[in-house]
């Protein structure tokens, strides 16, 4: 999404699109990376053009000022986790996989730690 574009959550269904990159390492020890994506099911382009925003980390889906909260609002929570449950029952890569259930679980303490000290 370009810089002064305001997407409206309401025109999309969003989707979490996920999907590895070699980073570097060596060949005995590949490094790769895992993206999170959110992309419109309903644009009727494939990714990258009908790409949204990027999934923050844990701490910018609580709190933090960042396109996917700008977007998604109070929605930002509930809707990060229904696409990290998702993605994690229907992921048939052992990495991704994984790094979705970190996501995953520390979105899920963060929410529980952050409801107890407020």
């Amino acid at each position: 999404m370009q810089k002064g574009v305001k997407e409206k959550a309401g025109d999309m269904r969003p989707s979490l699109y996920l999907f590895k990159r070699d980073i570097g390492g060596t060949i005995e020890n590949p490094k790769t990376e895992v993206h999170f994506v959110i992309i419109n099911s309903e644009a009727p382009k494939r990714y990258p053009l009908n790409f949204v925003c990027v999934l923050p980390k844990h701490q910018g889906i609580v709190s933090g000022n960042n396109t996917f909260r700008r977007i998604f609002g109070t929605d930002s929570v509930p809707l990060a986790r229904k696409l990290l449950s998702d993605a994690l029952s229907k992921e048939g890569d052992f990495e991704i996989k994984a790094e979705v259930g970190k996501r995953l679980k520390k979105l899920t303490e963060k929410t529980v730690n952050s409801r107890l000290y407020t």
